[in-house]
């Protein structure tokens, strides 16, 4: 996976994190999976020296 690539991944799964909150408590399980995939690419970004600069977009908990 190249740079541009895991960024793009991981600021598309934070929006993605976003709209599910903003949902009915249905999307629970959604956002729970979204933040679990979100964790794992940032953690493989990290693995490969790939530093995120932008904040998440939202730290919302339910």
């Amino acid at each position: 996976m190249t740079e541009t690539i895991v960024r793009q991944l991981i600021f598309t799964l934070s929006v993605a994190r976003e709209i599910a909150s903003r949902e009915s408590p249905d999307y629970d399980l959604v956002l729970l999976l979204i933040q679990q995939a979100l964790q794992v690419a940032k953690d493989e970004a990290s693995r490969h020296g790939i530093m995120i600069d932008f904040d998440d977009v939202s730290e919302r908990e339910h």
